[in-house]
């Protein structure tokens, strides 16, 4: 399959707040690359590839596969459904947005949204909690369907807008997903001491990869997550752009000799790549990552991202590409083995 359609599979999967749909996907996906797969008790997944070595050193490549979505906390007398949100959620793209309730059976429904017809001038955003979804169906219907807490999340969307640009949910941390396999395909000849790990519940507070970190202890790691890309009404300064390459985090959190590596390798190899500069916590998971266990040596890989934390994510494939590349050539450079 090509990096596309794994992304297109990853981003259609459902994976707000526990759901388990982009689990079964992600480790199909793994299990050609792997020796070994399994799942936590907190829903991570944790897969193994083995060096020929007992004494090589691991690296942990991470990527959370969890996406912001919404828990259903009430049905009023005539049916709407509303939802408290699950992850940062941008309310000023939710009125009428398609989404799917995961209650006994899914169903779709769209947030209500009043007519321009009908709204004053000096119409004000709602609060998210005071939104309805409009699932077209009647209290009771409703209530017997849906029960209270089933997830919601935004209907599978994946568009390409061009070869190499996609729009679609879940693109964070989806594309970070992909990145991974990407890498791993790249070393599908190669015996190395590799731990995957696709966290659950980073849009939560980074929880499922404290908990990774301490059960694999590794002696390095690289996250791969997503940030800000640049758009027409955002500030250069705090933003990549797509087609620029893979974004080389700097924080205080991270490993410098790690980023400088990564920066020298890139040059060297022609790999795509631009610098993020974070003065404090870089607000991922490489931040519990670090301090885990006795403290880990990590480093940060970004893909830039367009539209954060909305339906219409947007990211250009060649970044992703560029990422995976990076990861895959750092980890022959520290001394992977041919098979023989």
């Amino acid at each position: 399959m090509t990096m596309i359609e794994d992304l297109s599979r990853l981003c259609c999967a459902a994976g707000c707040a526990g759901q388990g749909e982009i689990v079964e996907t992600a480790m199909e996906l793994l299990r050609p690359y792997v020796d070994e797969i399994e799942q936590d008790a907190i829903g991570n997944i944790l897969a193994f590839r083995r060096a020929d070595t007992h004494d090589a050193p691991t690296v942990m490549l991470e990527a959370h596969l969890d996406e912001i979505g919404f828990m259903v906390t009430h049905i009023d007398d005539r049916g709407f459904i509303f939802v408290a949100p699950s992850g940062g959620i941008d309310k000023r793209v939710l009125a009428a947005q398609k989404v799917i309730i995961y209650g006994k059976q899914p169903c779709y429904g769209v947030f209500s949204s009043v007519p321009p017809h009908l709204s004053g001038n000096g119409d004000k955003l709602p609060d998210l909690t005071d939104m309805a979804i409009d699932a077209g169906l009647g209290a009771e219907t409703a209530r017997e369907l849906i029960p209270l807490g089933s997830r919601v999340g935004f209907a599978p969307n994946f568009t390409k807008l061009n070869q190499t640009v996609v729009s679609s949910k879940s693109l964070d941390n989806r594309s970070g997903m992909a990145a991974i396999l990407h890498c791993l395909c790249k070393l599908k000849d190669r015996r190395v001491n590799v731990a995957i790990a696709f966290c659950v519940q980073e849009e939560l507070g980074c929880r499922g990869a404290a908990v990774a970190a301490r059960q694999i202890c590794p002696d390095a790691a690289i996250v791969t997550d997503v940030s800000f890309a640049l758009t027409n009404d955002a500030d250069s300064r705090h933003c990549g752009e797509l087609r620029k390459g893979v974004m080389i985090g700097i924080s205080p959190v991270l490993d410098d000799e790690m980023r400088l590596e990564l920066c020298d390798l890139a040059a060297k190899c022609h790999i795509p790549h631009q610098l993020e500069v974070m003065t404090n916590a870089t607000g991922t998971n490489a931040d519990n990552i670090s301090n885990a266990c006795c403290g880990i040596k990590t480093a940060l890989l970004s893909i830039p991202l367009r539209y954060m934390h909305t339906p219409v994510e947007t990211i250009d494939i060649s970044d992703v590409a560029a990422a995976g590349d990076l990861m895959a050539s750092w980890i022959e450079m520290k001394g992977a083995q041919k098979d023989e």
